[in-house]
């Protein structure tokens, strides 16, 4: 048995996805009260023990928004140290992006998402200039590099 400390420094695996559209990209916000600070992010989760992050990107999409998606590509993989509501992390990431299956979503302004602690966020879509007018951070930090780019 792990004590919670150990449980707590464990490095976590994700995948998150990027869906683009014309010169948008779908993220979800986020707010961290420790640090005052809303912040954006692609969708996705942690990857469960024995599951291709591959098949973990489609799974979190379709729990936490309910839908499929298809052709999913392998952008990079980043590692983040991070501090979260006065919390340290650290997390390996696999960045997909990919598409839906259902094309009604890249008309859907905003999306609600649910997490499996029973919390749940708004996802919409940014221009480059969205992000950059209202200063949002990105996170995972690197991330940034694949949002726009094709």
């Amino acid at each position: 048995m792990f004590s919670e400390d150990e449980i707590m420094n464990q490095i976590k695996t994700k995948a998150l996805c990027i869906f683009r559209y014309k010169e948008k990209v779908l993220l979800s916000k986020g707010y961290d009260p420790s640090k005052n600070e809303n912040y954006l992010r692609p969708i996705g989760g942690g990857i469960e023990y024995g599951e291709l992050s591959e098949r973990a990107v489609c799974r979190e999409v379709m729990e936490e928004i309910d839908k499929q998606i298809i052709y999913p590509k392998l952008l990079g993989v980043l590692e983040n140290l991070f501090t979260f509501d006065g919390q340290q992390g650290h997390e390996v990431v696999f960045i997909y992006c990919a598409d839906f299956v259902d094309e009604s979503m890249y008309l859907t302004h905003q999306i609600t998402g649910h997490e499996t602690n029973g919390s749940t966020y708004l996802a919409q879509w940014f221009t480059k200039e969205d992000i950059e007018n209202n200063h949002y951070a990105v996170y995972p930090t690197g991330v940034d590099q694949w949002l726009f780019t094709t």
